[in-house]
């Protein structure tokens, strides 16, 4: 039996890593859709032309769809390509395929504007978390990040498939480091 099947297993800590993927973005996708699909649907079945205003609304509904929804096939393709972003286990935080950073060179986990950024004993340097996102660097993210949240190596639970109490459970369960806010 697993912990699935398991009666009352909710109330049994997790023991295992965890894993952090790209959320993905298919509810953006099919919101832009099921938002489109009625305008470009008037426009070209209407019994009368549209004219005027209500052509341009439709016209240009139809050219941001025709844009946006190939751009968020190719995110949504990327972050899955992308597979484990970052793992959290006993042994530290491993982000991408790149190595593992131990625990012990991390001072605490900080809670910061809807993120955890995990902050870095003196002299060590931590890795950025892969991004899909077209145009986006990791040198420019890992400044921002550092001035906004002190680390560049910031878990935001929006962008993941794990909440926000989830990986802070997970912090202090695998690295027993301290926890903080800002």
């Amino acid at each position: 039996m697993d912990r699935i099947t398991l009666p009352g297993a909710a109330a049994l800590p997790d023991v295992g890593p965890l894993e952090l993927r790209a959320a993905g973005s298919g509810r953006l996708l099919f919101v832009s859709l099921l938002l489109g699909l009625p305008v470009a649907a008037n426009l070209f079945t209407a019994p009368d032309a549209p004219t005027g205003i209500r052509f341009l609304l439709a016209a240009v509904t139809c050219a941001v769809m025709a844009v946006a929804l190939p751009f968020l096939l190719i995110v949504q393709a990327r972050q899955r390509a992308l597979g484990v972003l970052v793992r959290l286990d006993p042994h530290g935080v491993a982000v991408g395929d790149g190595p593992t950073v131990p625990w012990r060179d991390l001072s605490e986990a900080r809670t910061t504007k809807g993120a955890v950024a995990l902050i870095p004993r003196p002299g060590v340097e931590l890795p950025v978390v892969p991004s899909a996102a077209p145009f986006s660097r990791p040198e420019r993210r890992a400044a921002t990040y550092n001035r906004r949240h002190g680390s560049p190596l910031v878990l935001m639970p929006q962008a993941l498939d794990a909440t926000q109490p989830q990986i802070l459970a997970a912090v202090r369960r695998l690295g027993r480091i301290p926890l903080g806010t800002e």
